[in-house]
């Protein structure tokens, strides 16, 4: 149920992220759409303004023209303090002479009548009312004497979008004759010309793309959210086929554990069971020996056959013993806690005395550090090691042992070390296999020792190996966690 949720989540951020990512993307190329739509308008803008501006220069050099006097272009009330404003040509035509800025204002309003774009020429300083600045228009011009050379700005007029633009007009030598009455002086401010181009045809043509754009990124989103969802049912189903085959091998798992606890459990009591008549056999065994034994003292076969009993019910005795611990070395036994290798010692000399006796052997036991483990296992593990090393001797050389320990990081490693025949390197890992001996002398120990010691010092993550001992045998050296 946990997977199945996160699965979801995963869907669900998957999705979100997808979102997120595409909906940047169109965003961003909504930006740039638009700042490429009033790039395109400013450029308009500017172009216009061009055209007015050379316009003005020319008609500025040639100090205005004369035209016509009709409706539409009367004499200028503005330029009656020039001498000859109007005029009459031989033939008696009579003409009127238009400067710069009427020439402009009457060319602006016929463009915006054919194309749309507006235009006006405007100063703080009037001739004509009629070319009265607004507020947006006077604030350029403002703008115009701190410095500033064109003004832009997206607005509305009469309800429709328009780019606005307007460029400073300075005042030159050609100005002063129609404008030197009003005090202008050649270079300064005298006002400003602008110009407005519709936006709505550049809107709906960024409309269009952003339109366009959303089918495109609309269908990517689409295809990505497809691709989300085929990941999710195959992930789904994944997940079940995982889940079932988790279940199976937790049955398989748990029905493993209980035949191993079958067996574990069938294993102890058969060995408990085993224990009794081997003891049963060697303790009357020895009975048989002291109450028949001066009788059939020149009976050579009676001895022998009795001697193999007792060596048989021994070593009977010595695999049930070393088949428990077998058993009982993966498990806890005891208080998990850290214990001195000395106490265990003093436990395994006790138990060994009688081989250590007959032996002669030298026990040299340099100092120990504590070691976490149950005292339980500790006892028999050294106990496994020190008798194999009791028992593996070479024949007429006193068994010397020695017994140290070093710290290594977070673990402590000790060495079992002999003066025995040793073990040859091909040996050392097969050695620790359940009933392997590397000679055929059946009274050489059981062959589960050296198993056991492994399965005790693997069973605290520790490592346990055969290297060559300093006294030219054999040396176990295993680690195991550090108890201080």
């Amino acid at each position: 149920m946990n997977d199945l949720r996160y699965l979801k989540w995963q869907g669900f951020i998957a999705l979100l992220l997808w979102s997120a990512l595409l909906g940047g993307f169109l965003y961003y190329d909504a930006l740039l759409a638009r700042q490429h739509t009033e790039a395109l308008a400013r450029k308009e803008a500017r172009a216009n303004f061009n055209k007015d501006k050379a316009f003005r220069l020319w008609a500025t050099q040639h100090g205005g023209v004369y035209v016509p006097i009709n409706e539409r272009t009367p004499p200028n009330p503005a330029l009656a303090h020039i001498p000859e404003r109007d005029i009459q040509t031989p033939s008696g035509k009579k003409l009127t002479l238009m400067n710069p800025a009427y020439m402009l204002r009457q060319l602006m309003e016929e463009f915006g009548e054919l194309y749309g774009i507006k235009g006006k020429i405007t100063s703080f300083k009037l001739m004509n009312p009629q070319n009265a600045p607004d507020l947006w228009e006077a604030e350029a011009m403002h703008q115009f004497e701190r410095g500033a050379e064109e003004v832009f700005e997206f607005a509305e007029i009469g309800g429709e979008p328009y780019l606005r633009l307007m460029g400073v007009m300075r005042v030159q030598q050609g100005c002063l004759k129609c404008h030197a009455f009003q005090g202008y002086r050649l270079g300064e401010v005298r006002g400003g010309v602008g110009v407005a181009v519709p936006m709505r045809p550049y809107l709906d043509e960024l409309n269009a793309t952003i339109r366009q754009r959303l089918l495109i990124f609309g269908a990517i989103w689409c295809v990505g959210l497809s691709v989300i969802l085929i990941w999710g049912v195959l992930a789904r189903r994944r997940l079940r086929e995982k889940t079932n085959i988790a279940a199976q091998l937790r049955h398989q798992h748990e029905a493993i554990e209980r035949a191993n606890a079958e067996l574990t459990h069938f294993a102890n009591i058969s060995a408990h069971h085993l224990m009794e008549p081997a003891r049963r056999l060697l303790s009357f065994t020895q009975r048989l020996r002291e109450r028949i034994g001066p009788q059939i003292e020149r009976d050579n076969d009676a001895q022998l056959s009795l001697q193999y009993i007792e060596q048989g019910a021994g070593r009977m005795r010595d695999l049930v013993r070393d088949i428990e611990r077998y058993l009982a070395a993966g498990m806890v036994r005891g208080k998990l806690q850290p214990n001195a290798p000395t106490i265990a010692l003093g436990e395994v000399r006790r138990n060994l005395s009688g081989l250590i006796v007959r032996s002669g052997a030298q026990l040299d036991i340099r100092p120990l550090l504590p070691v976490l483990l149950d005292l339980p296992r500790l006892i028999d593990l050294l106990e496994v090691l020190v008798g194999n090393a009791l028992i593996h001797t070479t024949a007429g050389v006193t068994p010397s042992i020695r017994i140290s320990a070093e710290r290594v990081e977070s673990r402590v490693r000790m060495r079992i070390e002999d003066n025995g025949p040793g073990i040859a390197e091909e040996y050392r890992e097969r050695v620790f296999g359940v009933f392997e001996r590397l000679r055929p002398n059946p009274l050489a120990g059981t062959g589960i020792g050296l198993a056991i010691a492994r399965r005790i010092v693997e069973s605290m993550g520790g490592k346990i190996r055969i290297e060559t001992s300093t006294q030219g045998g054999a040396a176990v050296v295993f680690d195991l966690p550090n108890g201080s």
